[in-house]
């Protein structure tokens, strides 16, 4: 059996199958399990580093929930209250995928097969949306360049067999107009295709399967198959681009043309450098400060990202065989991680009010039945709003997010 590790879907199956397989929408992860293992796994997710801190109350005045629904979001008393959705594989689920905050202080949630929900400082956000553009695709690797924001759009091999491909262009590239980079405009509230899989020079056969951008260029992993020959079998190659364009992104226009991005071949060891979790050793000390109360024995994995930033950096405390995941996000003045079970860590200020005279505050979100678990979040103004999903084993039902008022709640 296998088991999908979502918060690592740009890292995939290497070519040697030597190596833990990643996928997501962004890359996977996968690890042969028994099906006890898949209810083990699933425990462990929902470990709390700080299993004696209290939870908030399922309903308070300080805080909202919020399902998916219909294309778009709705207030729900409880995640277990919303409206049942199928369980569908985390690729073609609605499903948050990734969220930031930018450096304007807004807040980003990227909903696959959704769009974008940007919050402007306020609890209820703006929908961005294109259900032609987004329900083709998996959405992913939502980052930050010159105050815009982007995600970029690719399929999954194994699930997206039910959605519809893209129509051949009249040269018969298949590539050439499908896009990949989305700009979201949050201005006029629309979706903007930047770079197409043509620009990226791809063949009909290949697929993007993971992306990591540093704020310069972006490296990304490329899949293809091939009947092999000797064995009639289909036979798996990668390989590995960066890629820039001369030009800010924004400027672009999604027309194919030659000379658009510069384009270089990389390694395999390029790629693995920015998508394997380092060592938490080496992570940013405000994040070890952040969460210096965390038990030693404790084995958890972080993705970190930074406001207004690139894609985030992943860090392993710990055993990766059994890890628990958390999300942190770091700006300027304030930290905040968020763990699969609602434990979390804040420092820094609200506003320009310091919390705890700029100690670390840890308060747990409130508790979530047996299988939802709580994902990515972004903070904007005073309005933390924290991502949570149904999960059973790789799929994913119900969906949705919180919404707190750090405000009140740090009263």
């Amino acid at each position: 059996m296998v088991y999908f590790c979502k918060n690592y879907a740009e890292i995939h199956r290497m070519k040697s199958y030597r190596k833990t397989f990643f996928i997501i929408s962004i890359l996977t992860a996968f690890v042969i399990l028994s099906c006890n293992e898949k209810d083990n796994a699933t425990n462990r997710r929902a470990q709390s580093p700080d299993p004696n801190l209290p939870a908030m109350p399922g309903k308070s005045s300080d805080h909202s929930w919020y399902a998916f629904s219909n294309g778009g979001f709705v207030q729900a008393t409880l995640p277990q209250n919303s409206a049942i959705q199928s369980m569908k594989p985390w690729t073609e689920s609605i499903r948050i995928s990734a969220a930031g905050t930018n450096l304007d202080g807004n807040g980003y949630l990227l909903v696959n097969h959704i769009g974008a929900l940007v919050f402007e400082k306020k609890e209820n956000p703006t929908i961005i949306n294109d259900k032609q553009l987004l329900s083709k695709s998996t959405a992913s690797n939502l980052v930050f360049s010159n105050g815009n924001a982007f995600f970029t759009l690719s399929k999954n091999p194994l699930f997206n067999h039910s959605i519809e491909d893209y129509s051949t262009s009249s040269e018969g590239a298949f590539g050439s107009v499908r896009p990949y980079l989305i700009r979201i405009n949050a201005d006029n509230k629309l979706l903007y295709p930047c770079i197409t899989y043509g620009d990226l020079e791809l063949e009909d056969d290949e697929e993007i399967v993971g992306s990591h951008y540093d704020g310069e260029r972006w490296i990304s992993s490329i899949k293809s198959e091939e009947k092999d020959v000797v064995t009639n079998e289909d036979k798996v190659n990668f390989r590995y681009i960066r890629w820039d364009s001369l030009q800010d992104f924004a400027l672009l226009s999604a027309q194919t043309r030659a000379g658009k991005v510069v384009i270089d071949e990389c390694t395999e060891d390029d790629y693995l450098a920015v998508n394997i979790p380092a060592d938490f050793s080496t992570a940013p000390e405000r994040l070890k400060t952040l969460l210096s109360s965390i038990p030693s024995s404790f084995d958890f994995t972080v993705t970190l990202g930074k406001i207004g930033g690139t894609s985030p950096s992943h860090f392993a405390h710990g055993s990766m065989a059994t890890p628990t995941e958390a999300h942190a996000l770091m700006a300027d003045d304030w930290i905040c991680a968020v763990f699969a079970d609602g434990t979390t860590y804040f420092c820094g200020s609200v506003g320009k009010k310091i919390i705890n005279g700029g100690k670390t505050v840890a308060f747990r979100l409130p508790k979530l039945p047996k299988n939802y678990f709580y994902t990515d979040f972004c903070i904007s103004g005073d309005i933390f709003v924290v991502g949570w999903e149904e999960n059973d084993f790789y799929k994913t039902g119900r969906s949705g997010f919180l919404t707190v008022n750090l405000s009140e709640l740090f009263k």
